[in-house]
């Protein structure tokens, strides 16, 4: 028996038989991630919200990014982790950049953890020329981030597929700002863990 990574109870062995990988989060943790799983289109580019962002899941993320509990890496893909392999095959993984003063202090790039289990190439091609955190600015002030974020084309490599990750979606101004600045050329889906925000009827697939 396993230790659930959220509550730490104790895993029962009847809900862990039904998963083929190990099991990361006991059968009421489980049950709590409200799961979204929505299609959607930002700028003609497909992608997938997996959570809804309400107060369950801005916890455990906290709990995750801000007190760094390194452990919860493994909580977030766990309950789709082979659909998700399987969907994303071929692709290589772009992360939106992250505040280097806040990874450096929390020792791990938070995004990085979380998609790694995917199994896929990890390419850091976008940086923050300046200070910048997003979830301090108002929703008109968002737009701003295109100034901020900027792409070294050098580290793309030719590749072909590229899956965009982002941990929350609110106004879709990062995941945005990384799909004007990747060559048109290029196959793009985008994968978020999740969003509190609406989106409109017009970008639903």
């Amino acid at each position: 028996m396993s230790n659930c990574l959220v509550c730490d109870n104790v895993i029962e062995e009847n809900f862990s038989s039904l998963f083929c990988d190990e099991v990361k989060v006991c059968y009421e943790c489980f049950n709590k991630f409200k799961r979204r799983d929505s299609k959607f289109v930002i700028d003609g580019v497909e992608g997938i919200i997996l959570y809804y962002y309400d107060e369950f899941f801005k916890d455990v993320l906290y709990r995750y990014k801000g007190c760094y509990d390194y452990m919860l890496k493994d909580v977030f893909l766990s309950y789709k982790l082979n659909s998700l392999k399987r969907k994303y095959r071929g692709y290589q993984i772009i992360l939106a950049p992250s505040n280097k003063e806040i990874e450096n202090k929390r020792g791990f790039n938070h995004l990085e953890e979380i998609f790694k289990c995917l199994k896929l190439p990890i390419i850091k091609c976008f940086k923050k020329i300046k200070k910048w955190k997003q979830s301090d600015k108002k929703l008109n002030e968002r737009k701003q981030i295109q100034k901020v974020i900027k792409i070294d084309k050098s580290c793309l490599n030719n590749a072909k597929k590229m899956l965009i990750v982002d941990d929350v979606l609110t106004s879709g101004s990062t995941i945005k700002s990384l799909i004007s600045q990747l060559p048109p050329c290029i196959d793009k889906k985008v994968l978020v863990l999740s969003s509190n925000c609406r989106i409109s009827s017009n970008e639903i697939v």
